[in-house]
C-alpha cells in the first residue's frame, strides 16, 4: 500500500513554530466575521493564517509551549519533546516524560510505559487548544489515552479558548505537576490500573475481537488485494505476543504467545497513529483511540469465551 503522509503535518522544531504572529484589520472589504486577519511572519514572507472577527483572541505559541517546558523544568521532570505543525496554522507537541521515577511495566512483562503530555493549539480555530495527560509505550512510542473517568477525577485534560482560560490552564498544569512530582507512585498506580484491566482480559479469537472493536469505534477496515486492515493489525499484535518485537534492543517478553485486550488496544492504536496509513489530524485519531479504549474497558472478554 502506498505510504501517505498526514494531511499537511510536518515535523519541526520549537523555533519553527515561534514565528511572530499578529492580528490586523482585513485590508479588503468584509463582514464583521471576517474583518480581522491573523498573519504569520515566516522566513519566506507573510502568511494569512485565519480570517476572523474581533472577538477572536490570539494567543501566540510563545505564550504556551515554552511555559510548559518551564513548568516541567521547575519540577525537575526529565522529558523530551517532538513538535509538528499543519501549514503553520495548527500545532502539536508530545512531551514524553522519561524520568525513571514515573515509568511503569505491565505486570509480568518488560512492556514499559511512561507518561506523556500531548499539547495542541491553532491560529485558524480548526484545532481547539488542549493539554492532555496520557502515556506512551516504549515498544512503539505512540501516545496512549487514559480512562475518561480518571481524566475528570484528576483534571488531566486542560482546555481553553480565550487568553484567560489558556493562562489558567497553565496554572492548573503547574498544580498537576506538583501533585505528579510528589505523589507519582499513587497517581501512576491509579492510571495504569485500567491498562492492567485490559491485560487481564484474554482473547481467544484475535481477528474477531479486532473486527468487533473497529466496528464499534467507527474505524473503517480496508480489505483488498493491496491491504487488509485486520490482517495488518493481527500481524503486529502477534509479533508482540510472541516476543518478536524489540524494546530498546531487547525482545518484548511476558505474553508467551497469548493475546489480551491490552495488546488488542495497542494494535489498533498503532494502526490509528501510523502516518503511512492514516491522514487524519491527531485530535481525530485520539477521539477514535479513546472510543477503542473505553469500549474494551466496558466489554471485557468473559472467561468462558476464552476457554470455549
Amino acid at each position: 500500500m502506498k505510504a501517505k503522509k498526514p494531511e499537511g503535518l510536518t515535523d519541526c522544531t520549537l523555533a519553527d513554530i515561534m514565528f511572530p504572529v499578529t492580528m490586523i484589520d482585513n485590508p479588503r472589504r468584509a463582514n464583521r466575521e471576517y474583518s480581522k486577519v491573523v498573519v504569520g511572519d515566516l522566513e519566506d514572507g507573510e502568511l494569512d493564517l485565519n480570517y476572523c472577527s474581533p472577538r477572536y483572541e490570539l494567543v501566540p505559541n510563545a505564550d504556551i509551549f515554552p511555559k510548559i517546558m518551564a513548568i516541567l523544568m521547575k519540577h525537575r521532570i526529565e522529558y523530551e519533546v517532538s513538535y509538528s505543525h499543519d501549514d503553520h496554522a495548527r500545532f502539536y507537541a508530545d512531551f514524553q516524560i522519561n524520568d525513571p521515577r514515573y515509568s511503569y511495566d505491565m505486570k509480568g512483562t518488560n512492556d514499559g510505559i511512561k507518561p506523556m503530555l500531548r499539547v495542541q493549539h491553532s491560529y485558524n480555530g480548526m484545532t481547539k487548544y488542549r493539554i492532555m495527560f496520557g502515556y506512551f509505550r516504549l515498544v512503539c512510542t505512540n501516545g496512549l489515552v487514559i480512562a475518561v473517568q480518571d481524566m475528570k477525577e484528576f483534571n488531566l485534560v486542560l482546555t481553553g479558548k480565550h487568553t484567560s482560560s489558556i493562562l489558567n490552564s497553565l496554572k492548573r498544569l503547574n498544580q498537576l505537576m506538583e501533585v505528579f512530582a510528589t505523589d507519582a507512585k499513587e497517581l501512576t498506580a491509579t492510571l495504569t490500573g485500567k491498562y492492567e484491566v485490559l491485560g487481564g482480559s484474554w482473547v481467544a479469537n484475535v481477528q474477531d475481537r479486532i473486527k468487533e472493536v473497529l466496528n464499534v469505534a467507527d474505524i473503517i477496515a480496508v480489505e483488498n488485494k493491496k491491504f487488509d486492515t485486520v490482517q495488518h493489525i493481527t500481524e503486529n499484535i502477534m509479533a508482540e505476543a510472541e516476543g518478536r518485537k524489540k524494546v530498546n534492543g531487547v525482545f518484548l517478553t511476558g505474553y508467551n504467545g497469548r493475546v489480551n485486550d491490552w495488546l488488542i488496544y495497542n494494535g489498533i492504536n498503532q494502526y490509528l497513529h501510523d502516518n503511512s496509513l492514516n491522514i487524519a489530524a491527531p485530535e481525530k485519531r485520539i477521539e477514535k483511540d479513546s472510543k477503542v479504549f473505553e469500549y474494551l474497558l466496558k466489554h471485557p472478554i468473559k472467561a468462558e469465551e476464552v476457554t470455549a
